[in-house]
């Protein structure tokens, strides 16, 4: 006996012709003149636009961004609840449709992993700025991370300090997705 299972159906990539009437459509919807259609030179890799007036570039940014608008509200929720717990983030932007949270210094980490529930650092005295000390910092806010955002995966990196750039140690607190983003903000705001 055989038993005949059907695989998932999985959307297949559209054609350029397909991608060109669909973006056509859309935007003829929201009252945009632009004309998609496929590349000359490259039919089967890419939509050409063709000319595109300043006024139509603008308003197409602004769909764009009112379509990311649940975004940059989260980038906002986040740096006020920065602000009032003192944390300086001060490159809090949305890149590729995630959450950058750019670099902050190895202080403001510590403080960060302390306000999302990881145990203080044992001694006080210590210089944050040094390597192990940095990488510890680092392991605790991961994990902090990860607790309070249920699972969420933060990407971090230390940059030790330079005296050719004349710039402090600091850590790339990397890109988090908006969902992972709003569960940080409600973490900071009620306690993780």
């Amino acid at each position: 006996m055989t038993i005949a299972v059907d695989a998932p159906v999985r959307p297949a990539r559209p054609t350029t012709g397909e991608a060109s009437n669909e973006l056509n459509r859309a935007a003829r919807a929201a009252g945009l003149s632009v004309s998609p259609m496929p590349d000359m030179d490259r039919p089967r890799e890419y939509v050409d636009l063709g000319k595109v007036t300043p006024e139509t570039a603008a308003e197409l940014a602004r769909l764009i961004r009112s379509g990311m608008r649940r975004a940059y509200r989260t980038v906002d929720g986040l740096q006020a609840v920065c602000q009032a717990h003192g944390l300086a983030i001060p490159d809090l932007s949305v890149q590729d449709g995630k959450i950058d949270l750019g670099d902050v210094s190895v202080e403001t980490a510590d403080r960060l992993a302390c306000l999302l529930g990881a145990p203080p650092q044992p001694e006080s005295r210590l210089d944050l700025n040094e390597w192990t000390e940095a990488h510890k910092v680092m392991d605790r806010l991961s994990c902090a991370f990860k607790t309070a955002t249920r699972g969420g995966f933060i990407d971090l990196y230390f940059h030790p300090d330079c005296l050719r750039c004349d710039t402090d140690a600091a850590i790339s607190l990397g890109s988090i997705p908006v969902k992972t983003a709003r569960r940080l903000v409600n973490a900071l705001q009620f306690g993780a």
